[in-house]
């Protein structure tokens, strides 16, 4: 995907906003794709032409640690269409008929006659975005993941651990191919 800029929606900077003011924080929850190419608009609710939404899958956010943060999204619906818009969506403390949060279009991806990728049905899309929160409200946003979080960001410690496990290993193997050939030779 070329690099694009989020355009954010008054809605979505609004809804910050008040969140904000009554001591809360807006939840970015859900990402949507669309075939729409157009030039977002501040006063935008919805994308143009929205084709699938999920929750957010997995995200690098830790409170209060960077002036950006990536989320990701799982598109795995057996759909066909060229992606030309992606929204993002925070949730709004009023709830819908089924009782979940309405959601509110916080920002916009998109750029006229370009085609960001391509969706087909035999192909799951994990897509990461990165958001600057330089342009947002200081702590006014925190990451809801959905039901199926994919846990996909490896922590630095973690990181260390395996690289520290591959090579005990690796000297343990070493250790032994040694031993096989002292006993060869002893034999």
């Amino acid at each position: 995907m070329s690099a694009l800029t989020l355009q954010f929606t008054q809605a979505g900077l609004d809804a910050l906003l008040s969140a904000k003011a009554q001591g809360l924080r807006g939840r970015i929850s859900h990402m949507a794709f669309g075939d729409a190419a157009y030039s977002p608009s501040k006063t935008q609710l919805t994308l143009k032409s929205e084709k699938e939404r999920v929750a957010i899958a997995d995200s690098d956010y830790i409170d209060g640690e960077s002036s950006s943060l990536k989320i990701a999204g799982k598109f795995e619906a057996p759909l066909e269409y060229a992606i030309r818009e992606i929204g993002v969506y925070i949730e709004s403390s009023e709830l819908d008929a089924q009782g979940l949060p309405k959601l509110i279009l916080l920002g916009v991806y998109s750029k006229p006659n370009t085609t960001l990728g391509y969706r087909t049905p035999d192909v799951k899309v994990l897509q990461w975005l990165t958001l600057s929160l330089a342009q947002l409200p200081s702590d006014s946003v925190e990451v809801t993941l959905g039901v199926d979080n994919l846990n996909l960001i490896l922590d630095k410690e973690l990181a260390d651990l395996t690289y520290v496990q591959v090579q005990t290993l690796h000297r343990q193997l070493q250790q032994e191919i040694r031993l096989v050939a002292l006993e060869k030779a002893l034999a």
